[in-house]
């Protein structure tokens, strides 16, 4: 229900959802967790205490003069007041900026623990699923019968694209996005259990008759959330769905098909090459190119931010202070950048090139895990696995070029499902390697009838 309430933007719902959480992963914390889902799990409070711990160094007063911002100093001398100097340009952690982070950790701490059981995961993805394609039916409906509101709202922005329960429709093409990964990967499955003579006899044979309208369901499902990221008008969502998707039915078809790694990487550059030139001309970006000149803008402000502050940024939640002050007459005097449309570069501003390029390096390290996870040829957790891939490279993808990790209606079921995925992917595996290993051996302690008692029952037929 997070995406809901206009993308839980709302304070309120940043607090009921973190108590919510909270309680979800303090009643996590008594299931038992395996050796490669402990390790994740550490690895990921690593990295939170870090920002933490940046986070808190940045509003301690006269703790590192020299890279204090000049701001203090100014303000001092225009009060005439002896301000305590600090790194962030504000004097305490910004109330939403706490909200966010305990969202984050809360709601990959939470997939993780439901990830430990087949049969949770099984059920939160499916709830997932139909849970997108509800919202998507909502968005194709509201954009027909109420197109200037959202929910009971008049919209303010975005008129005549679909935006869901969303204020943005950028975040809304991510969360359409995210659908339309785990439909269509889900209708592959089924295709995949469709041999040659089936589909000749796919009318003919009554067994099939109920995989047959599964796979139908699954793919029309797909393509109607497909239908709504195309109708959001966002580019980069659409882009970033685009080699989502790709990602996930190729690692899809690489686990089933064994083919050569020349031929996986030349048919991945072929498929994007068609992707792109596709892409080259569909809606806006074929007609308003990929980037607007306002975001380059912004991109250049917050590198010139960076290499100002490199170690320990400029402060949690401070870009929305800090942009005004460098906007010019190159930028256009309408909206409010209160992001930087960039959830990388932000966080680079904000909290330094370390943490930014630690947050870098555990996206990729994520990827790995649920790719190499993929391509094992294992049962139908392939197909989940993919999915999670997909949506993981959608997900990353796009907070490069914008900030739909920001809005708390996403972050909570991208970090449920991530989590729920890396817990999946790093499932411990010896207790079944165990159990298929002493099999045998309990085969052989089974005591055999007695000769007296064979030849009495010769005559009997197995």
């Amino acid at each position: 229900m997070a995406p809901l309430f206009f993308g839980s933007v709302d304070p309120l719902w940043v607090v009921i959802w973190s108590l919510v959480l909270s309680i979800s992963t303090l009643c996590g914390l008594v299931i038992p967790v395996g050796i490669g889902q402990k390790r994740i799990i550490l690895i990921f409070l690593a990295i939170c205490g870090a920002y933490a711990l940046v986070a808190i160094i940045q509003v301690v007063p006269n703790l590192i003069g020299p890279l204090a911002d000049p701001i203090w100093q100014r303000a001092s001398d225009l009060l005439r007041l002896e301000l305590a100097a600090r790194i962030s340009s504000r004097a305490e952690i910004s109330p939403a900026v706490i909200g966010h982070f305990l969202l984050l950790v809360t709601s990959f701490l939470s997939g993780m623990f439901v990830g430990t059981s087949r049969r949770n995961s099984d059920i939160v993805i499916e709830f997932a699923r139909y849970s997108i394609l509800l919202y998507a039916i909502y968005g194709l409906a509201a954009l027909t019968l109420t197109p200037n509101m959202v929910l009971w709202a008049p919209k303010r922005a975005y008129f005549g694209f679909l935006t869901t329960t969303f204020i943005n429709h950028n975040t809304a093409a991510t969360f359409m996005g995210a659908g339309t990964i785990l439909w269509l990967c889900s209708a592959y499955l089924s295709f995949q259990s469709l041999n040659t003579s089936s589909i000749r006899l796919l009318l003919l044979v009554p067994s099939n008759e109920k995989l047959a309208f599964k796979l139908m369901f699954r793919s029309a499902a797909g393509l109607a959330c497909f239908f709504a990221v195309l109708l959001t008008g966002s580019r980069g969502g659409l882009i970033s769905t685009c080699v989502g998707l790709l990602v996930a039915i190729g690692l899809m078809v690489s686990g089933k098909i064994k083919v050569g790694l020349w031929h996986v990487f030349g048919s991945a550059i072929a498929a994007f090459a068609l992707l792109s030139f596709w892409l080259s001309g569909v809606g806006r970006i074929g007609s308003q190119g990929l980037f607007d000149g306002g975001r380059w803008f912004v991109y250049e402000s917050c590198l010139k931010l960076i290499r100002e502050r490199p170690l320990l940024g400029t402060g949690a939640g401070t870009f929305a202070d800090l942009f005004p002050s460098l906007r010019t007459n190159d930028l256009s005097s309408w909206g409010v950048w209160d992001y930087a449309h960039s959830t990388l570069l932000e966080i680079a501003v904000e909290m330094g090139i370390p943490i930014a390029a630690a947050v870098v390096m555990a996206a990729a390290a994520s990827l790995f895990i649920l790719g190499r996870s993929a391509l094992r040829p294992r049962d139908s957790n392939r197909s989940s696995l993919s999915a999670i891939t997909g949506i993981a490279v959608l997900s990353y993808l796009h907070a490069t070029i914008d900030f739909s990790l920001q809005v708390p209606g996403y972050l909570i079921v991208f970090g449920v499902i991530l989590g729920c995925g890396l817990a999946r992917a790093t499932s411990d595996r010896k207790i079944s390697g165990k159990i298929q290993s002493r099999a045998p051996a309990q085969i052989a302690d089974i005591p055999l009838p007695r000769s007296d008692a064979i030849g009495r029952s010769s005559d009997l037929k197995s």
